[in-house]
C-alpha cells in the first residue's frame, strides 16, 4: 500500500474547511436592482421610498480640509490655522441598508446614514440594467456637498432583497384572439 503524501493530505483538509466557512457576500439573499425591476415596481404602485435598498461593495472615502471656524487672519494678514486640518473618513460596509433619498429617470439618491444628518445621499446612475455609484473624474465623488476621493466602492451595485421580488403581484394573460361575429 502506498502511504499518501502529507501536502496532498494537507490540501485536501485545508479544501474541506474551505468549502464549510460562511459567504462573506450573502449574494443568495440579495438581487441586483434593475431598470426592470424598478418599472415592475413602479407600475405596481410600490414607491421606492418603501423598498430597502444595500450595497454590494464596501465604500470608503474621505477628504481632508480646514473648519472655517478654525481659520483666522492676524493684524499683518497672515492667516492662523488653530486646530490644524480636519481628516472625515466615510465607511459603507457591504450590504449596508440604504433608503431612497430622491429618484429622478436613470438615477436614484441612497442614504446609508444611520444618524438622519444625510439629506442627499449617494448617488447611483443607470448603467446598462443596473443602478452604479457614482463617480468624478479621480476618482472622486460628491456627497453631502463636499468632494471626497474614493478609497473604495467604485462600481457600487444597488441591490434589494429577493423577498421584495414575492411581493410584487405580476399577471400574465395570453390573448387568444377574437373573430367577427363573436
Amino acid at each position: 500500500m502506498k502511504l499518501i503524501r502529507a501536502p496532498f493530505v494537507m490540501l485536501l483538509v485545508a479544501g474541506m474547511f474551505a468549502s464549510c466557512a460562511p459567504s462573506t457576500v450573502p449574494f443568495t439573499n440579495f438581487t441586483v436592482f434593475t431598470e426592470e425591476l424598478r418599472g415592475t415596481l413602479e407600475s405596481a404602485g410600490i414607491p421606492l421610498s418603501k423598498v430597502q435598498f444595500y450595497n454590494d461593495k464596501p465604500i470608503a472615502m474621505k477628504r481632508q480640509g480646514v473648519n472655517a471656524n478654525d481659520i483666522s487672519v492676524d493684524a499683518e494678514g497672515q492667516i492662523s490655522i488653530q486646530n490644524g486640518k480636519t481628516v472625515q473618513t466615510i465607511n459603507v460596509r457591504p450590504f449596508t441598508p440604504g433608503v431612497v433619498m430622491s429618484s429622478n429617470p436613470g438615477s436614484l439618491n441612497v442614504s446609508f446614514d444611520d444618524t438622519q444628518k444625510d439629506r442627499e445621499g449617494m448617488r447611483f446612475n443607470l448603467q446598462g440594467n443596473q443602478y452604479v455609484l457614482e463617480s468624478m473624474d479621480g476618482p472622486k465623488m460628491l456627497y453631502n456637498g463636499n468632494t471626497f476621493d474614493m478609497q473604495t466602492g467604485v462600481g457600487a451595485r444597488l441591490f434589494v432583497s429577493k423577498d421584495l421580488l414575492n411581493q410584487v403581484n405580476r399577471q400574465n394573460e395570453t390573448q387568444k384572439g377574437r373573430k367577427v361575429g363573436n
